[in-house]
C-alpha cells in the first residue's frame, strides 16, 4: 500500500509519496501566485491551490509509473 500526505503551505503545496514501511518514494512540490491588493494585505485564489493539488498528484502518479 502507498500512502500520500499533502501540506498545503503559503506559497507551494507539497506533496509526498511513501510506502507503508514510511520509506519516501518521492516528492513533489508545485507553487503558487500570491497577490498583494493593497498595502498590508495578500490574497491568494483557492483555484489556484487546488490545481496545484491535481497537477502534483498527477506528477508524483508519473513519476511512481515510471520509476
Amino acid at each position: 500500500m502507498l500512502y500520500i500526505g499533502v501540506d498545503l503551505g503559503t506559497s507551494a503545496v507539497k506533496l509526498l509519496l511513501m510506502d507503508e514501511s514510511g520509506k519516501v518514494l518521492n516528492i513533489v512540490s508545485k507553487e503558487y501566485p500570491i497577490s498583494f491588493p493593497k498595502p498590508g494585505w495578500s490574497e491568494q485564489n483557492p483555484c489556484d491551490w487546488w490545481a496545484q493539488t491535481v497537477a502534483g498528484l498527477i506528477r508524483l502518479q508519473g513519476l511512481l509509473l515510471s520509476g
